[in-house]
């Protein structure tokens, strides 16, 4: 049986960020991703050149963008800011306007769902390239309610239309 180690943001921060893959902190515990596949980059790539054409400058973020969340740290692989988003001299703080998850294989969604809404999200889309499926969460009436994108998705609060068919196009 394995311990494992909780650590606090400050010891967080003096870790050595890895060459390839992201590291983040949640509920203590660092979790440590691989470099992401191709097909991952690939729609990274697609979704962020479409918000990019979409938004006001300075809102959209890519990957390697980390947010201090309930004491730790979340760096999605796109972000949109709020237009009122708090930072301090170092890093964004609190749950971006948007937050965009690609998953990878075996990755746990469940616990950063929570940080992000617990620190004010509008929406959470978890994007699976396995299943070339989209699912948002986003809070409605003080709720976060799920729904399955099918085809395309329009954010009321972007706004934005995401066709799911630009994002998943064969390479």
């Amino acid at each position: 049986m394995s311990t494992t180690t909780l650590i606090s943001f400050a010891e967080f921060e003096q870790l050595p960020y890895p060459e390839a893959g992201k590291q983040e902190l949640v509920e203590g515990e660092v979790l440590t991703m691989p470099p992401p596949v191709r097909i991952h980059s690939l729609i990274a790539v697609r979704l962020l050149a479409r918000l990019l054409a979409s938004l006001a400058e300075g809102r959209v973020l890519g990957d390697k963008t980390g947010y201090r969340i309930g004491g730790g740290w979340l760096e999605p692989d796109a972000s949109v800011i709020w237009p009122d988003q708090r930072f301090d001299e170092n890093y964004f703080l609190g749950s971006p306007m948007v937050a965009v998850e690609i998953l990878s294989p075996g990755e746990d969604i469940e616990p950063k769902l929570t940080l992000y809404f617990e620190d004010g999200a509008a929406e959470v889309w978890v994007i699976d390239p396995r299943y070339k499926s989209m699912t948002v969460y986003a809070r409605e009436d003080g709720k976060v309610v799920r729904s399955v994108v099918r085809d395309e998705y329009r954010s009321e609060n972007i706004p934005f239309t995401l066709r799911l068919a630009e994002i998943f196009a064969e390479s």
